[in-house]
């Protein structure tokens, strides 16, 4: 009787310990997906200041 309780008690804990690794790997997921969104709004954002200050100099110029 007591392996009985031993073994439904560790199939319990590898059960969990997959639901906790699963979670992880979404949470991990999402947070990359969010650091490439991120990146790329930073991305557009400094082109367009850049481009803006290429436009000033050139005027300076002009």
């Amino acid at each position: 009787m007591m392996k009985q309780f031993v073994r439904v008690r560790s199939d319990r804990q590898r059960r969990r310990r997959g639901t906790i690794f699963v979670e992880y790997i979404l949470l991990i997921t999402l947070v990359g997906i969010g650091a490439i969104v991120g990146l790329a709004c930073v991305r557009s954002a400094l082109i367009n200041e850049l481009l803006d200050l290429a436009n000033a100099i050139n005027a300076i110029n002009a």
